[in-house]
């Protein structure tokens, strides 16, 4: 926090300049439709540039690129060399063909328990059938931003004395909150600083517990939201569908061969002869 602070006191006399760097701890929980968890802790690298974003782990290189100027954003994993690209159009259409499908499950089992368990699914998607009250909360400091009375979507510590732009202006811009909620958090008063923040990226419910370290308002390339080169374009697991397998042919002239059964069973016969004798 102290880095932060003293982030602010200098960020008066810095000159102007187009963008920010913000290093942070995370632990990142990511919670599919289907209730499976994967946890995570790292440390992130945050570049915001207007609403342009790119969170880079700082450990094994993967990120998430969102270019609000161009509306697209990319999920790279450069170990494995693979990407996935969407334009926020088709991220959008995908996500609501996703929530289609439970609603039509939810339908099949009205008055049971799966019918709840669905609609606590749909909700954390922020899927209410009528349009949610959104409420924030600020002591001091700390903000809460609360869906119906009970749901915290965010709740942080802020420091009011950085007005740097925030990354959560981008993930709003990609659908990752409710429009309410994406209004509220217009109103924090100051860059976010620890706390814990629920939202949904792609069919993932994602549950940020984090605390930011460093804050250096720099200059920001267009180039630093570049993926690096020699990527292969790879359907996101659990949010876009599997290329079908193709069943390749045998070569023309093949004959199938069963030696080796042959010669299996010629070693049996043999065993159990010896054993006769």
């Amino acid at each position: 926090m102290k880095s932060v602070l003293l982030a602010a006191l200098l960020l008066a006399q810095e000159p102007a300049v187009n963008g920010v760097a913000i290093e942070r701890t995370v632990k990142r929980t990511a919670i599919d439709c289907l209730g499976r968890r994967e946890e995570v802790q790292r440390k992130e690298l945050l570049l915001v540039k207007g609403g342009n974003l790119a969170i880079i782990d700082l450990t094994f290189g993967e990120r998430l690129i969102i270019r609000s100027d161009l509306k697209r954003l990319w999920k790279a994993d450069p170990l494995a060399r693979e990407v996935a690209e969407f334009s926020f159009d088709e991220a959008a259409a995908r996500r609501k063909a996703g929530l289609d499908e439970l609603r039509a499950a939810r339908a099949r089992v009205p008055g049971t328990p799966d019918e709840k368990e669905l609609d606590d699914v749909l909700q954390g998607f922020d899927q209410f059938a009528t349009p949610p009250q959104v409420e924030l909360k600020s002591n001091g400091l700390q903000r809460e931003i609360i869906v119906n009375g009970d749901r915290v979507r965010v709740s942080v510590q802020v420091n009011d004395q950085v007005q740097a732009p925030g990354w959560l202006d981008a993930l709003a811009a990609t659908g990752a909150f409710h429009p309410a909620v994406a209004e509220k958090l217009k109103t924090l008063g100051g860059i976010p600083a620890k706390g814990t923040i629920r939202y949904a990226l792609f069919l993932d419910r994602i549950v940020e517990q984090f605390e930011v370290t460093s804050v250096k308002p720099r200059e920001i390339a267009d180039a630093e939201f570049d993926l690096p080169a020699g990527l292969v374009r790879t359907p996101l697991r659990g949010f876009e569908p599997l290329p079908p397998r193709k069943l390749s042919t045998p070569p023309a002239g093949l004959k199938p061969s069963f030696k080796e059964d042959d010669a299996d069973r010629k070693a049996l016969e043999s065993s159990l002869e010896k054993k006769d004798k």
